[in-house]
């Protein structure tokens, strides 16, 4: 199961808010077509990284978007690979950004 991305921004046992971070290009990573009416983020999540609740990630590798209900259908999404560099860098970036 995926590390909670909260983690890194609980602060005084408060949770604070998420900075708006961007997940780097790699020539690695993969590509789905977003279909409303039978994909979900959770189900790309879990064909793509084989745990489904990493469409969090999907997310911030696509900041155009702000929730899963605002992609438009037939969007291609870009999903960041391999997994665990990808989430590394988001809890770097979130550090970073603490730290300021």
């Amino acid at each position: 199961m995926a590390t909670s991305r909260y983690n890194n921004v609980i602060s005084n046992g408060k949770q604070q808010i998420l900075p708006n971070i961007t997940i780097s290009k790699r020539p690695t990573d993969k590509f789905a077509t977003y279909h409303p009416e039978r994909t979900r983020l959770d189900r790309i999540s879990g064909d793509v990284y084989d745990d489904d609740s990493y469409g969090w990630l999907i997310l911030y590798a696509n900041p155009q978007y702000y929730m899963e209900f605002d992609i438009p259908a037939n969007t291609v999404l870009r999903i960041p690979l391999p997994l665990r560099e990808a989430e590394a860098e988001f809890n770097k970036k979130v550090i970073i950004y603490k730290n300021k």
